[in-house]
């Protein structure tokens, strides 16, 4: 009898394809494919820096300032919750942050004078939360978005959305695209309760600098149309392998540099001209 040898096709892998997008991430790919590739898909991890401690520690202590009855959001209390959730943050995800007691103190110092200008942004007495550290998920047709949204407030006017930033306001005229990702909160928030908000806020500690612009359903039908072509052209590089980079003047505070084949060396200086 001869035998037959049957030769077995290789396996082909199925294109990878997203599974959900989180504003922030959404927002790392319109302003550079090459960041979210480095980001959501090889996940390099980099190492935490003073300022991203900062903004996680002082996020908690706002979200859990409003634990408390308004007579007692009090900036002593907001600066208590700072040093408990510091605590609680710096063994898990802190431990090798700083080289000395004194640079710890010293950081601790410049976070609390950031945080002190909180109550230069608003009241917190006055203000009574609708949702805080909102964990948001929804389906928009093939699309699933997922994010978590520093705070909801029901005002006079209606739905407000604010979002805290610990760092310093960039110039107005360079704030508009800060709005994007508070932009989708809001296109979320209208298709889960049906009500379109009326605001977002950009609260920026480090100033302090408020930033607010109105939002209506004409510019979160625009979002929906943006995020739908945003999700198809994620879709597209992961099938094709194509994450270019998109260098801007915004490429000297990425943490990729060193990897990034868009960045210019390390040593390479300037040109310059004969007087």
């Amino acid at each position: 009898m001869r035998s037959v040898t049957v030769d077995t096709p290789p396996l082909v892998e199925e294109p990878q394809q997203l599974e959900t997008l989180s504003p922030s991430r959404a927002g790392d790919f319109k302003l550079c494919p090459q960041l979210f590739k480095y980001k959501a898909i090889d996940k390099i991890e980099v190492p935490p820096t003073v300022h991203q401690a900062r903004g996680t520690t002082a996020h908690l202590a706002l979200q859990r300032l409003f634990d408390h009855p308004p007579a007692a959001r009090t900036p002593e209390q907001l600066f208590n919750l700072f040093r408990e959730a510091w605590i609680e943050l710096r063994a898990v995800d802190y431990p090798d942050m700083f080289e000395s007691q004194e640079a710890e103190r010293a950081w601790g110092i410049e976070s609390l004078g950031i945080l002190a200008n909180y109550f230069g942004t608003e009241d917190p007495a006055t203000v009574e939360p609708a949702a805080r550290e909102l964990d948001m998920v929804q389906e928009l047709g093939d699309m699933t978005i997922r994010g978590i949204l520093d705070r909801m407030d029901e005002s006079e006017e209606g739905l407000v959305v604010t979002d805290y930033k610990t760092g310093k306001a960039p110039p107005e005229q360079y704030a508009i695209p800060a709005f994007f990702a508070l932009k989708i909160y809001a296109l979320l928030i209208r298709e889960q309760t049906g009500r379109t908000p009326v605001r977002l806020r950009l609260l920026y500690l480090n100033g302090p600098t408020v930033y607010e612009i109105p939002v209506n359903g004409r510019q979160l039908d625009a979002m929906e149309r943006q995020l739908q072509a945003l999700w198809s052209a994620i879709n597209r590089a992961l099938d094709t392998g194509s994450f270019p980079a998109r260098p801007s003047r915004l490429c000297g505070w990425c943490s990729y540099q060193d990897i990034c084949p868009a960045a210019a060396p390390k040593d390479e200086t300037p040109a310059t001209t004969a007087a």
